[in-house]
């Protein structure tokens, strides 16, 4: 049995796929590209953006009004 991936989803529902651009803490223009599942009970996961000027960051799945859903 395949490993199930990791998808970002969007409060609202809609799906955000690597690649796809959002917005960081509701100001900032992001392109995912990664995202990691949870491990354990407490961990969120956790998405690799890069910002418009070409810097990369890990940030919690809430930074961009989102969750990850292992489906």
């Amino acid at each position: 049995m395949a490993k199930p991936k990791p998808r970002l989803i969007a409060y609202g529902g809609q799906p955000i796929p690597v690649g796809g651009t959002t917005m960081l803490d509701g100001n900032y223009p992001v392109t995912v590209t990664n995202i990691r599942a949870p491990r354990g009970n407490r961990d969120v996961g956790a998405v690799s953006v890069r910002h418009s000027w070409g810097d990369t960051d890990t940030v919690a799945p809430a930074r961009l009004s989102a969750y990850i859903s292992l489906d």
